[in-house]
């Protein structure tokens, strides 16, 4: 106990001089930044850092922090969830350092709105006693104006900071105009800070986690090559314990690489009070500093939790079983047809134990599938196939809700058995016709008449029963030719309600569509008619205001007409060439001035449906 005593005072001496010089130099950047723009109020991080200068740790090498993320509403424009505010209570209770958030912190959108948002988030947090530290996230900087609002309430976009044996860099995953990586600029920043500290541990933070994709899992390894490498080199040879990122809701444990713990802590946002190993759930990280190590417990409400809760090995796993070893091959259907056929479902074991299971349907009106159940057996290392017959009551029938397989599947590394459940991949078809004439942008659809008409006729939203095509019902229509991917959507909507703009549009009267992994949005705004970027290709700004799309929007009648161009570098690696293809999805928002918002949707599921297929044809 003296020995640790002795050492702790030794390193205390250092680390008081550490902190204080760090707290100048971010400070001053503060300061200087406040002079310039005229802001009235201390910044946050400025606030932050004094607070921790007059709170130096008893032992510099003992002590505990906060990391949590995404508190960002998903509900509402001004709102600050009951589960953060119950997390910042027990924060106070737990006493720890500090709190860092990893962005995501106000739901965002237009700069004329976002004041009003911060001004809340600050009321809110005033209850917090320990030091605060945001990240910006997505959410909180999409543009240039919203960066300043963020520096003229929260302060510097990317910081420094010490406390006790340790050093903490905050870095800006939003930089504007700097897409999916860090510029050059701050890549530099990042290596300098990593060069001139002394301290035994260094802790990082950014909001997005560009060592991971979000959709698949399995391919970690092509995308840490592609965005996230550069700064594994840079940060190689310094003792950086840790990596927290928010972003993709939820809890997720990468484990370590290179020596570095890398860990998603997104869960202050609203996610349910589960405890599966999806990670879906509210909570926080209290991590612990002894020394040179790190640990740190998995916190919800009433319950701690191990770091291993939710780990990527197990959610890969499950994805796996649900795409791969129980496969159904996908069922073309094309729109207006009738089904009629045998499928074969694959069950593989790739264990050198064999297993045994049963199989069943879920099956809705109008379809049928037989037998409804069987029993099965695979040998170690085998695969069995199970033949099925699939039918629908006319083409009629031929639509969502599909029926559902479900099976236990024994035998996995990583986790219990797994129950799953999967819809039948029935794939609707529809054909993108060649433009005859030349296409323009007007919102006048003359040129379309040749086009094939697409139902969106899957609502969502309404009181059963109560579902009026007056209010909303629609149609889409795409065409193309070697330059371009055309698309339009002809809308009945008995009101236009649109006060948003940029990330939240759809809050209120909006189209989500998606082209393969391209993720899109339309809306007729205050500004006028607007699109947005939600997920796109290689060197392409997401989460932004596009101007390379241009989108005309005519509104008459009761009728919304959205009209719109891709250029063909912006639906890569679809080819616009007779026989390709590609996935095609879209949801329509619509929120009246009175009652709740509602949705119709090309395929159920809206923008996170697997969607139909598009063939362009001759």
């Amino acid at each position: 106990m003296l020995t640790r005593q002795i050492w702790c005072w030794k390193d205390d001496v250092m680390n008081k001089l550490r902190l204080i010089v760090g707290v100048f130099a971010v400070a001053m950047l503060v300061v200087l930044h406040a002079a310039v723009s005229g802001a009235a109020e201390t910044p946050v991080i400025e606030r932050s850092l004094a607070s921790l200068e007059q709170a130096a740790p008893a032992c510099s090498s003992d002590f505990t922090f906060i990391v949590t993320g995404d508190s960002q509403s998903n509900r509402q424009l001004v709102f600050q969830s009951d589960v953060f505010k119950q997390m910042l209570q027990e924060f106070n209770l737990l006493q720890p350092a500090f709190v860092v958030e990893v962005g995501d912190i106000i739901l965002g959108g237009s700069a004329d709105n976002i004041p009003q948002q911060w001004d809340l988030f600050q009321q809110t947090i005033a209850v917090l006693k320990p030091p605060y530290f945001p990240v910006p996230g997505n959410h909180d900087i999409n543009d240039a104006a919203s960066e300043r609002l963020w520096m003229e309430r929260m302060g510097p976009t990317r910081y420094a900071f010490s406390y006790g044996n340790s050093r903490f860099i905050v870095l800006d995953s939003e930089e504007v105009d700097a897409p999916d990586r860090l510029s050059d600029e701050q890549v530099a920043w990042f290596k300098h800070e990593l060069e001139s500290t002394r301290a035994s541990n260094i802790f990082v933070f950014l909001h997005q986690p560009y060592w991971t994709d979000e959709a698949d899992p399995r391919a970690g390894d092509e995308v840490w090559q592609r965005r996230w490498q550069y700064l594994a080199d840079v940060m190689h040879g310094h003792p950086v314990r840790a990596v927290f990122a928010g972003h993709i809701h939820g809890y997720r444990d990468f484990g370590v690489h290179d020596g570095v713990h890398y860990v998603i802590a997104a869960g202050a946002a609203s996610l349910g009070n589960g405890s599966g190993p999806d990670g879906r759930f509210n909570h926080y990280l209290l991590v612990r500093v002894r020394g040179d190590e790190t640990t740190w417990s998995v916190i919800k409400s009433g319950a701690v939790l191990p770091p291993n809760v939710a780990t990527n090995d197990y959610f890969a796993e499950m994805t796996d079983i649900r795409r791969r070893l129980v496969s159904c091959e996908e069922i073309p259907v094309p729109l207006g047809q009738p089904l009629d056929k045998d499928i074969s479902i694959r069950i593989e074991n790739p264990f050198d134990k064999a297993f045994d299971s049963s199989f069943s349907w879920e099956v809705p009106g109008g379809w049928k599938v037989e037998p409804l159940a069987r029993d099965y057996h695979v040998d170690a290392n085998g695969k069995v196939e199970l033949a099925f017959h699939v039918s629908a009551d006319g083409p009629g029938a031929v639509r969502f809700p599909v029926p559902k397989y479900k099976t236990r599947y024994v035998n996995t590394k990583y986790g219990t058995p797994a129950d799953i459940a999967v819809d039948l991949p029935m794939v609707p078809v529809a054909e993108a016709s060649p433009a005859g004439v030349p296409v323009k942008i007007d919102g006048v659809l003359d040129e379309w008449k040749t086009a094939k008409v697409i139902p969106v006729d899957y609502p969502s939203g309404f009181e059963k029963g109560k579902y009026d095509p007056s209010n909303l019902s629609g149609q889409c229509r795409i065409m193309y030719d070697e330059k371009n991917l055309y698309v339009s959507f002809d809308i009945t909507d008995n009101e236009h309600v649109q006060p948003y703009a940029g990330d939240i549009v759809w809050l209120a009267d909006a189209i989500e569509l998606g082209i393969n992994r391209w993720g899109w949005g339309f809306s007729l705004t205050k500004a006028g008619p607007e699109v947005f970027l939600y997920k796109g290709g290689e060197n392409t700004s997401a989460e932004t205001v596009n101007k390379q799309v241009p989108l005309a929007v005519r509104r008459e009648s009761g009728h919304t007409v959205y009209e719109a161009a891709f250029p063909a570098a912006l639906v890569q690696p679809l080819v616009l060439a007779a026989g390709s293809d590609f996935r095609f999805r879209a949801q329509v928002a619509d929120l009246d001035n009175s009652g709740p918002k509602h949705e119709l949707s090309l395929s159920p599921g809206g923008d996170w449906a697997s969607g139909i297929k598009i063939v362009l044809g001759k």
